[in-house]
């Protein structure tokens, strides 16, 4: 294929899910990756890599480095050094390449929290955001609560996205409050759908979604 678009990535990851794959055919599709700059579905191969646990074959974690490193996270690229058992010569290229894509990383660690969402790792997700604040010192933008907030709804823990909303230091956005709604009345939560519901109106009266 000369193009490669969404559709033929989705299917790719489809198809590897279904039928498997190994620590070189993994690495093989993150430099595919990497060489793309597709952070996104770069992501959605990284919570595979962490549910088969090829995560541990070196291989995989330095086709992951350059990946971030040329899509600008940094925080990432980093994480993976501290988690690394093993570290050969490879690894000190693949991270010193990496170095200068400095880049925008809190958008790329939006795309991460929601390919966390997307797939269903749920606890992967809330420990990659608290590693992200007490680990990496960096201090979450809305968007990043908001993607919290999709991945608790998603999988119908509505009870604790109201106890993480109320925790938060700041509201919730429009985006936010919508998808709590939208997961209450999917789940049959009156009680927190109200509450959603109130707080969408208050920000936004014009809503169709309140």
């Amino acid at each position: 294929m000369t193009q490669k678009n969404v559709v033929s990535w989705t299917a790719m990851l489809v198809g590897y899910g279904q039928n498997g794959f190994n620590d070189f055919t993994l690495g093989s599709v993150i430099s595919s990756c990497a060489n793309l700059a597709s952070l996104e579905e770069g992501a959605q191969f990284h919570c595979q890599a962490l549910v088969s646990g090829l995560i541990s074959f070196i291989i995989v974690t330095n086709a992951f480095i350059t990946l971030y490193g040329k899509c600008g996270s940094m925080e990432d690229s980093y994480q993976l050094f501290v988690e690394m058992n093993t570290r050969d010569e490879v690894f000190g290229l693949h991270y010193s390449q990496a170095m200068p894509s400095l880049g925008k990383p809190m958008r790329r660690l939006i795309r991460v929290l929601s390919a966390y969402s997307g797939t269903g790792l749920v606890e992967k997700g809330l420990q990659y955001f608290e590693s992200m604040i007490k680990e990496h010192g960096i201090i979450p933008i809305p968007d990043h609560y908001t993607c919290i907030i999709d991945l608790l709804c998603r999988a119908g823990r509505l009870e604790e996205a109201r106890n993480f909303i109320n925790k938060m230091p700041c509201h919730p956005d429009v985006v936010g409050w919508a998808t709590l709604l939208s997961s209450c009345r999917f789940h049959g939560d009156m009680e927190i759908g109200k509450w959603a519901a109130d707080s969408l109106i208050e920000l936004e009266p014009q809503n169709p979604e309140s």
